[in-house]
């Protein structure tokens, strides 16, 4: 169980800071139906709507964390710097128990960010936290955590604002969205801070698809289920 535990914090980290082998698969792309500045962009079953002139790379960590990357220019995604990840885990795969993805929802990314002395959580809303039963020993818990935070970082004389996005689904109502046999979901997007950016970010978080639904869904899914 540690070593699995380990692998998920593993790729809960590097989903965003992800070096991919850009012919690993092919990237779908197709200009956006509203905005001719935006693209939607697809890979692995997850798609997104990135500024048209942004480098897209499908994202894959071990083979187990997938979905798309884009950012302004090539090389590594790191937290606070412009650009989108959204990647799901295929629990199927990594064969780990469910417990383990709330964990690593609920803990590492946000760590890392709190971490950085570059970076600033300026709020944070929590929409479903439900311990597993294998740490409350309650019976029917569905240990599901479903979570968005919001920030800013500022690195290399720039100041971005970011956004974050993370579900775990355990059996909680949640399971029916997104792709199946999937245990991890994250977003995380940054863009730098000026007049309009705000309605950027809103925008890339808000078109992300894993599968049909996005990060609405989720939280519609578990908005009557007491947190």
């Amino acid at each position: 169980m540690a070593r699995s535990f380990a692998l998920l914090v593993a790729l809960a980290l590097g989903a965003i800071s992800c070096g991919v082998d850009p012919s690993s698969t092919t990237v779908g792309s197709a200009p956006s139906v509203d905005d001719p500045r935006f693209t939607r962009v697809s890979a692995y079953g997850v798609s997104a709507e990135v500024p048209g002139d942004w480098v897209v790379t499908p994202a894959d960590e071990a083979d187990f964390a997938t979905g798309v990357s884009a950012s302004p220019g090539p090389g590594r995604l790191v937290p606070g710097e412009q650009g989108l990840i959204a990647t799901r885990v295929d629990a199927t795969e990594v064969g780990a128990p469910s417990d383990l993805y709330y964990l690593a929802a609920k803990g590492p990314v946000m760590a890392r960010i709190r971490a950085d002395r570059r970076c600033t959580v300026t709020g944070k809303t929590v929409y479903a936290d439900h311990a597993p039963a294998a740490i409350t020993g309650r019976v029917h818990s569905p240990g599901d955590f479903v979570a968005s935070a919001r920030g800013t970082c500022s690195m290399h004389n720039v100041k971005t604002r970011w956004s974050y996005f993370v579900a775990a689904p355990g059996f909680g109502p949640a399971q029916a969205r997104g792709i199946p046999g999937s245990g991890l979901y994250l977003i995380m997007a940054a863009t730098t801070a000026a007049p309009g950016s705000g309605n950027v970010l809103h925008r890339l978080v808000r078109n992300v698809r894993f599968g049909q639904d996005g990060a609405a869904d989720f939280v519609r899914a578990v908005a009557k289920t007491p947190v």
